[in-house]
């Protein structure tokens, strides 16, 4: 096994309990705590020194480096750069923690604490939405179980104290899929694992039942994509059996179900409009105002989180309720795009199709249980991101997305854990 020099195998640590403690301070913006963010361009300084490079080299690097770059166009052709601070703020912080990921899980010894990781960010995730989500009523049959929960975090900070459903439902889908492959890999250690295997089994369960009280119709087709691509491509023949199990399962239930299926997956616009949702007729018209904005704007868009202020000027909406704000597109694509024009767009899309190169060769190549469940964690995530961000999310600033920075880093330490064993 290759040894690492001392100081490698402890910068990692620094540099992630330094991220640790101005993260919260970061993802709730302020331009007091501006300043703050120094420190991560402090931390690839040391590094240079200490280690040689400011970051560690990654496949990712040429993607991150274009949307850093556009980021900063982004930032300065927006109208106000108040409305664009949150967003730079997230994205330099989630590179941040990206490269400090890679740092941290060096020593390939250090993947065994991933386990405890994705425990520790389930835990948070399920205490942060049971109490402090402000539920949207959408299915009835739910009520009972939300209406004695808080729905607000007193100790946040003013007009932050609550989190969208939605947001809790998409942040959810970046664990999930670690969470159930995780289980799958404790059971099968036997008793060595028993248990974790129990605490990763009771984390799905809570899990599971919070992804259904938040009522997200996106997140749960994202999360149904992401089980059947973790069953199609495991190596036993009984996961493509249960993948099509299931697969016909859906269609049989959404085409001869008792419940019709538009009811569960959309609204109308008149209950859009009271329930404080967007409908699909909704987003639809969202959508089409994106593109005429990256039409007129293809290299820059129109700035950094300015979409939702300029669309109301530039491109009015007519079924949409008035007073009713649109704070994204509603579509994780043409989102980037306005924030950080179509070189960004690419640069993004560039960076999914690469991490999916590196996870679908980690779990090919290495023999290693824990490497392939964390590869297949990790490419579950990433498949239910995805399609979730088709019809839902705000990308940069978006608080739940720090996690989305930290699979593409497990994802890189993975593929380079796998390629250096294959080159041994």
């Amino acid at each position: 096994m290759r040894r690492l020099p001392r100081a490698t195998t402890w910068w990692g640590i620094i540099e992630w309990v330094c991220l640790l403690l101005v993260t919260p301070l970061l993802l709730f913006a302020t331009p007091t705590r501006a300043p703050l963010l120094l420190v991560i361009p402090a931390l690839w300084g040391l590094r240079r020194l200490i280690l040689g490079r400011f970051v560690p080299r990654t496949p990712v690097d040429l993607p991150i480096l274009v949307l850093m770059v556009m980021g900063g166009v982004g930032f300065c052709v927006s109208p106000d750069p108040r409305w664009s601070q949150m967003k730079i703020d997230a994205l330099l912080l989630g590179v941040g923690l990206l490269y400090a990921t890679v740092d941290l899980l060096e020593p390939v010894e250090r993947l065994h604490w991933v386990p405890a990781g994705v425990v520790a960010i389930s835990v948070a995730l399920l205490g942060l939405g049971m109490l402090g989500t402000r539920w949207v009523l959408k299915i009835t049959r739910l009520e009972a179980l939300t209406a004695g929960l808080p729905g607000e975090l007193a100790w946040l900070p003013e007009g932050e104290t609550f989190f969208n459903p939605n947001v809790i439902g998409g942040a959810l889908l970046l664990v999930l899929p670690f969470s159930l492959s995780l289980l799958v890999w404790a059971v099968r250690r036997g008793e060595h694992r028993w248990g974790w295997a129990l605490v990763e089994g009771l984390t799905t369960v809570l899990s599971m039942g919070l992804l259904v009280l938040t009522q997200a119709r996106g997140a749960w087709l994202g999360f149904t994509a992401s089980l059947l691509v973790l069953l199609a491509v495991t190596r036993e023949r009984v996961g493509r059996v249960g993948a099509a199990l299931l697969l016909v399962t859906l269609v049989v239930l959404t085409t001869f179900g008792p419940v019709n299926l538009r009811q569960v997956v959309q609204l109308d616009r008149e209950s859009a409009r009271i329930l404080s949702t967007v409908s699909m007729e909704q987003r639809l018209e969202i959508w089409s105002r994106a593109q005429y904005a990256i039409t007129d704007f293809p290299l820059t868009g129109p700035g950094l989180d300015a979409f939702q202020y300029v669309m109301p000027l530039m491109y009015p909406l007519m079924r949409t309720h008035p007073g009713k704000a649109v704070p994204h597109a509603h579509n994780e694509f043409l989102q980037v795009a306005l924030d950080v024009g179509l070189p960004g767009l690419v640069a993004w899309q560039a960076l999914y199709v690469v991490t999916f190169w590196m996870l679908w060769r980690a779990y090919r190549r290495s023999p290693d249980s824990l490497v392939q469940a964390l590869a297949l964690g990790s490419g579950g995530a990433l498949t239910a991101h995805l399609v979730y961000a088709m019809t839902d999310c705000a990308v940069l600033d978006a608080k739940p997305l720090i996690v989305f920075w930290l699979v593409v880093g497990l994802s890189v330490v993975l593929y380079q854990t796998v390629d250096r064993a294959a080159k041994a």
